[in-house]
């Protein structure tokens, strides 16, 4: 799924305000996987290969476990 959404994901970090925090699952909207199971691994896919998005970086985890960014 990953591979799929990449070029998707890569455009929509390519047109946040730099300092702009967000997470994967507002970034993609309606994209975003509908069984937890496909969003988990979504998430995963997209921490590990972090580096093929320059100027993104991980800001750790909220108090509701979701996952967050910034674009630097």
């Amino acid at each position: 799924m990953f591979e799929e959404l990449r070029e998707t994901i890569a455009q929509r970090i390519a047109q946040l305000e730099p300092g702009r925090r967000f997470n994967l699952r507002g970034l993609l909207g309606e994209e975003w996987p509908d069984g937890q199971g496909a969003a988990r691994q979504l998430g995963k896919e997209f921490r590990a290969n972090l580096e093929a998005f320059p100027g993104v970086v991980d800001e750790g985890r909220d108090g509701e476990n979701l996952r967050w960014y910034q674009k630097v």
